[in-house]
This record gives structure tokens, sequence and C-alpha cells, in this order.
């Protein structure tokens, strides 16, 4: 049987182009995924994979090109993420397709922490202009990392960015993941930062409440169970609770939810000296 490489050269048709290309990609030798590297980041293979046409008017999970990546973000080997680091740096890959750029965005969500070239290429693909901006800040939040929650709040507290994109992502991808540490210590910061005073009280919503008039005409996402939540995070909660209800101007019902969050999550605050 060929190596991988060698059934890589030997293809002529897009099916067993593709075919082998997901054959290198599971691979855990480093000249394999140089070689593959090399190739996705050429236009002449990409469009070996695919036609113009097909890059314009496909979703991104129907290009052949999916399969690849797909096995490169399952791949145990260091190497796979190595090789979507490597095309995350830019070249004909990124270049102007954004089928193509969406699914590098979701195949990076993995990499924890996520290198300077990963978050760059997060940077741009959160931009105003940016076709993938809304499924950019979903792969942040599920990311989950510090780095990742540092962009993430840039985003939110950049006046270019529209409101009411602003208010979807904290009642979608941000209320899923209400749970987790960073994503609590950069709302934190917002609240008592740079963000919006009304945009501040949505967050603080988001973080201890939930309704489902907030979704009219979409799916509804599900906020994680509170009893999941860690120690440290139900440290970081109550904390912001209190601030919220020393320093921010509450509706009734808000802080009622506020309340009734505090008694939910128990205990008494523990931070520690020079928190």
């Amino acid at each position: 049987m060929p190596s991988p490489l060698t059934a890589l050269r030997e293809a002529t048709e897009p099916p067993e182009i593709a075919a082998a290309a997901v054959q290198v990609a599971a691979s855990d030798q480093n000249s394999d995924h140089e070689k593959l590297l090399g190739l996705l980041n050429s236009r002449g293979f990409l469009y070996l994979l695919n036609t113009e046409r097909e890059y314009d008017v496909s979703r991104p999970k129907q290009l052949r090109v999916a399969k690849v990546l797909r096995t490169l973000h399952d791949n145990p080997s260091p190497l796979g993420k190595a090789t979507l680091s490597g095309l995350a740096r830019g070249g004909d890959y990124v270049g102007e397709n954004w089928l193509r750029q969406e699914l590098l965005v979701r195949s990076l969500v993995d990499h924890r922490p996520p290198p300077p070239e990963v978050i760059q290429f997060w940077d741009q693909q959160s931009q105003v202009e940016s076709e993938n901006r809304h499924i950019t800040i979903d792969v942040l939040c599920e990311n989950g990392t510090d780095e990742a929650m540092e962009l993430l709040e840039s985003r939110l507290v950049d006046p270019a960015h529209e409101r009411e994109y602003k208010i979807a992502w904290i009642r979608d991808c941000m209320l899923r993941y209400r749970n987790d540490t960073p994503l609590l210590k950069a709302s934190e910061r917002m609240l008592k930062g740079a963000l919006d005073p009304d945009l501040k009280l949505i967050l603080l919503e988001a973080l201890c409440t939930y309704s489902a008039a907030w979704y009219p005409s979409c799916s509804k996402p599900k906020p994680p169970a509170r009893l999941r939540a860690s120690d440290e995070s139900r440290v970081v909660l109550r904390r912001i609770c209190r601030f919220a209800r020393e320093k921010l101007p509450l509706t009734v019902p808000l802080e009622v939810a506020v309340r009734a969050t505090e008694t939910e999550i128990g205990g008494e605050d523990e931070e520690k000296p020079g928190e």
C-alpha cells in the first residue's frame, strides 16, 4: 500500500485527492504535515479539491477540505494542531474565502492556550466587516481561555460593533458558558469597567437569570446547571453579585435575580488577600 504522501501525489480526481489528504492529516510524521501545510496554502491544490464555483455556493462542511481540517483537529498528535496554527498565520488557504475561514475558525477551538497566531486570526475574523464574526465570538466562548476572553472583552467594549450584536453574544454565546471562570472574570472586569451601562445590566441578567422572552424568533440556548459551577467560579460570581447590589442601578426584578443567584451558589466570599 502506498504511503499517504505517495497516494496524494498519484491522486487525480477530487475525491481521491481529498481522501489522500485526509490520510496525511491523520499522520504523526512531521514531514507529512510540512507537506500538507504547503499544499493547503496552495491555490492550485485548493482548486483541485473544489471548483471556484463550489467555494462560492457550498456550505462550509460540504467542501472537501472540511474533512481534512476535521482530521487535523481530531489528530491526537500535536502536529495536527501545529498544522492548523500554521494555516492561521495566513496564506492562500485563508485568502478571501469566508467558507474556508469559517472552517479554520471552528477547527482552532481546542487550542488551549491559543498561540499568538491563533488569537490574531480570531481577531481578524471577529472584525465588524467579517462574515464569521458571530461564529468567532461563539468559538471564543467555547475556547474559554484567558486569551480568548480578553479578545471577547475587547469586542464587547468596542463601539464599532453594533449593540444588537453584543446583546446576541451575551444572551447566546456567553450565557451557554456562564459557569466558566475565565468568562466570569472577564464579565467582572466589564461590569466594573468600560462596558456601556445598559449592557452591564444585560450582561448581569445573563449571568444571574434566564428568560425565553429574549429569543422570540430563534432557537433558545440552554444555560448550564449552576450546580456544575466550580468553587472558583462561585467565588467570582459572588463578587459580581455583591458589586452589582452595591454599585449598579438594578431594577427590582434584577435585584431579586441577583439575590436568588447568591442563595443558589451559597457559601461566603472566599477571596484571598490581595485579590
